[in-house]
């Protein structure tokens, strides 16, 4: 009887991608940008700013190519923009713990495999900064203030990742995404402030 078991199993992976647990650090580049809505007016994007990210992984196959991934990652987004010739760059620095479901078809042996992965993900602001241009090119930094004031930012964040990837035979993997911010972190009324961002990784799975 268990080998009949172990023999099931075995078949159940055959033919997908991922087959056993992994862990998987990777990092990336992130094009960021900050949506924003003012009451009743259609929310506008501001300019995107580029960032980076890094962080790690943890593949849990389920049955055959589907599995479960949460992680942890270090996010850096914001937005820039300009108006009258007064530039505003924000850079603001996150901790994202993400819950993905995905699956992954294997190609072959030697072709390696295809994979797509999406779901929801909470984060927290570490720091933040805004950086203002005038006309006569005299720039005033201020540091973000994380809290429930009108004039400070709210810590929390959430939303959901989708992302498309390739898998080398070798284990390193490429992977593009995006993450659909929907956490509010402004706290004044009738104003909605939120994180979009494209990112694109590689990362490599640790087979344990």
């Amino acid at each position: 009887m268990k080998k009949a078991v172990l023999i099931l199993a075995a078949a159940a992976v055959t033919g997908t991608g991922f087959s056993q647990v992994s862990i998987d650090p990777e990092a990336g580049l992130n094009i960021a940008s900050i949506r924003t809505k003012l009451g009743n007016n259609d929310a506008s994007n501001s300019d995107s700013k580029t960032g980076f990210s890094v962080g790690a992984g943890v593949t849990l196959p389920i049955y055959k190519g589907l599995y479960v991934k949460p992680g942890i990652s270090y996010q850096m987004l914001g937005g820039t923009t300009e108006i009258l010739g007064v530039e505003s760059a924000t850079t603001m620095h996150y901790l994202r713990v993400p819950v993905n479901l995905g699956y992954s078809l294997k190609l072959s042996d030697k072709a390696g495999a295809i994979f797509a992965e999406a779901g929801p993900y909470i984060g927290m602001g570490l720091a933040g900064k805004t950086k203002v241009t005038g006309l006569s090119n005299i720039t005033i930094e201020k540091d973000i203030t994380f809290g429930s004031k009108v004039d400070e930012t709210k810590a929390f964040d959430w939303g959901f990742n989708f992302g498309l990837g390739y898998e080398t035979p070798w284990g390193v993997y490429i992977k593009g995404g995006y993450g659909l911010g929907l956490g509010n972190m402004s706290n004044m009324n009738n104003t909605t402030m939120t994180h979009n961002n494209w990112n694109i990784g590689v990362g490599y799975r640790i087979k344990i």
